[in-house]
């Protein structure tokens, strides 16, 4: 899920969240990213799916 929180934006506080969990995740592997930009938050999940052996460009 992406999100972006009008109020934090107004506050100039990272807006943007990015959370990710289940499926082939697993129950142990909840992962969320509070950044100031979209691509941020992108970039960081795709970090993470990359070291849990996921990559979504193979």
């Amino acid at each position: 899920m992406f999100k972006v929180d009008g109020d934090r934006m107004t506050e100039h506080r990272k807006a943007w969240m990015v959370i990710v969990s289940g499926g082939p995740l697993g129950e142990e592997s909840f992962f969320r990213a509070d950044l100031g930009a979209a691509d941020a938050c992108l970039d960081s999940l795709l970090a993470h799916l990359e070291s849990k052996g996921l990559s979504p460009f193979a």
